[in-house]
């Protein structure tokens, strides 16, 4: 197993949260079953993402192919996609703001090199690990701040957000898990 994108992409961070759930199937499966979720339909995650202004319209692939990087999914720019493995995606913006204030068509290279005072800079993926009898599949959101500012807002902004952010990641991993173990057979 190769070493996790998240940690080349922010190895540095202020706040992070993590998510696992086992799957009764493959990486493969699993990676494809991530491949084909659409996280829009679930009603948690619409509510919280319309809420928020962001949009999340997911491309659905086969996810046997490794696509290319830099690829749009909603406001989230796609950073890595290691299949079976991991799925990276990034975004930047003052995430404390009504609108979310999300910086968009940073290329993955501008993202790479973002530092802007005031602003924070987020990296989430979907990482799969091989167990006896299946997967274990996890999703950790990392966020980097600049600037004093940036930090204390953001801070105020998660204890408000992280137990719902919590609520929708875990409904992710379960629909992940639903569509793999179903296909799974």
């Amino acid at each position: 197993m190769t070493a996790a994108r998240i940690d080349e992409w922010l190895p540095q961070y202020q706040v992070s949260a993590r998510y696992t759930i086992f799957v009764r199937a493959s990486p493969e499966q699993t990676y494809a079953a991530l491949a084909k979720a659409s996280f829009a339909d679930l009603p948690i995650v619409r509510a919280l993402m319309r809420l928020r202004g962001y949009r999340l319209n997911r491309d659905r692939g086969t996810g046997t192919e490794a696509p290319e990087t830099g690829r749009q999914h909603g406001s989230f720019l796609e950073l890595a996609a290691v299949p079976p493995q991991e799925l990276l995606l990034g975004i930047a913006g003052r995430f404390w703001r009504p609108d979310g204030g999300i910086v968009r068509g940073l290329s993955c290279e501008a993202f790479s090199a973002f530092r802007r005072d005031g602003y924070a800079r987020a990296v989430w993926n979907f990482a799969l690990t091989p167990a006896a009898g299946g997967t274990q599949l996890s999703t950790e959101t990392r966020v980097q701040t600049f600037g004093r500012s940036a930090g204390w807002k953001f801070r105020a902004y998660w204890l408000v957000v992280s137990p719902f952010s919590g609520l929708m990641r875990k409904a992710m991993l379960r629909e992940i898990k639903r569509i793999a173990e179903s296909t799974s057979g």
